[in-house]
C-alpha cells in the first residue's frame, strides 16, 4: 500500500487554521459511530452509495481526464470510496488515496471489498503537503473536499508541484457562492453539519489564485438535485433554469484546472488562503 509518512512531519509548517481544521476532522473520523475505523455499518454503506451515484455522473463529465491519466491522486479522500470507483473504472492507472486523517484512510478496506479492487497506495497526508516527487502525477482530484482545505493557495501550489505539465487538478462538487453571500452560505451549511466546520468557495478567488500559478482553468456550475431536501430541490431546480444566477447565489460547482509548463506569479511562498 505504499509508505506511511509521518503525518506530524507533514503538518509542520501548515498554518494554524489548517491544523485546527485537521484536528476537528481527526476527532470526527476517530469517533463517528458510522465512519470510525472498523465501523462497517449499513448506514455508511447506504450514505456513500448515494454519493457514489453523484460521483459517477461527474466522472462521466470529466471522462477524458480520468481515462487518460496513468497516475491519479485523490486528496481529502476520506475512506477512499471515490478512489476505489476510479480504480475500478481505470484498472491500469496507479491510484493513490490521501487524506489528512489516518483514521479516515484506514477505512478504505471496506470500499476495496465493495468495489472489488485494491488501491495502489494510501496514506495520511494533508492536501498542502503531499509526499510525492515533483511532476509525477497526471491527475489530482477531490470530491466535495476542497472546501475543507482552508489554505487553498497552499493546496493548489502542492497540486501544481506534483502534477506533470498538462496534468489536471479537479475539485469536484464543491459548495460555492459569491463573496457577498459567503457568510450566509457558510452559516447554512454549518447548521446542517455542526461537528466539523464547513466552508464555501468563492470561484473568482480560487480561479484568480490558480491562474496566477499558471493553471488554465474554469468553473462549471452544477445545480444537482440528488440528496437535497424538498426546498433545496426546488431551489436547485430554479438554478438549473436560471443558470446566470449560479455565480451569485450558493450553488455546487466543479473546478477544472490544467497545469501549464511554467509557474505563474502566485505560489512561490506564503500560506494565504484563496
Amino acid at each position: 500500500m505504499g509508505a506511511h509518512p509521518d503525518i506530524a512531519f507533514l503538518m509542520d509548517g501548515l498554518n494554524e487554521a489548517v491544523q485546527a481544521q485537521i484536528r476537528d476532522e481527526t476527532t470526527f473520523w476517530e469517533n463517528d459511530p458510522f465512519e470510525r475505523p472498523g465501523a462497517d455499518t449499513v448506514e455508511n454503506l447506504l450514505n456513500k452509495s448515494l454519493d457514489a451515484s453523484i460521483f459517477q455522473e461527474i466522472v462521466e463529465q470529466f471522462k477524458a481526464q480520468f481515462a487518460s491519466a496513468r497516475a491519479i491522486v485523490e486528496v481529502g479522500g476520506g475512506q477512499g470510496w471515490a478512489s476505489c470507483i476510479v480504480k475500478r473504472l481505470n484498472p491500469a492507472a496507479h491510484v493513490t488515496l490521501t487524506d489528512a486523517v489516518h483514521a479516515a484512510v484506514a477505512g478504505r478496506t471496506i470500499w476495496e471489498r465493495v468495489y472489488r479492487c485494491s488501491l495502489d497506495a494510501a496514506f495520511a497526508a494533508p492536501a498542502q503537503s503531499i509526499p510525492l516527487p515533483d511532476g509525477t502525477v497526471d491527475l489530482v482530484f477531490c470530491y466535495a473536499a476542497a472546501h475543507h482545505f482552508v489554505d487553498h493557495q497552499a493546496a493548489l501550489r502542492e497540486s501544481w508541484r506534483v502534477l506533470r505539465p498538462g496534468g489536471w487538478c479537479l475539485w469536484l462538487y464543491e459548495p460555492t457562492s459569491s463573496a457577498f453571500l459567503r457568510g450566509v452560505a457558510e452559516a447554512r451549511v454549518n447548521r446542517k453539519r455542526p461537528d466539523v466546520k464547513e466552508h464555501v468557495l468563492v470561484p473568482a478567488e480560487v480561479l484568480h489564485v490558480a491562474r496566477g500559478m499558471g493553471f488554465v482553468g474554469q468553473v462549471t456550475y452544477w445545480p444537482h438535485r440528488l440528496r437535497r431536501g424538498r426546498f433545496e430541490s426546488l431551489y436547485y431546480l430554479g438554478l438549473s433554469f436560471l443558470p446566470w444566477l449560479a455565480p451569485v447565489l450558493p450553488c455546487t460547482a466543479h473546478f477544472s484546472l490544467q497545469r501549464g509548463n511554467e509557474p505563474g506569479r502566485v505560489g512561490s511562498g506564503g500560506n494565504g488562503a484563496a
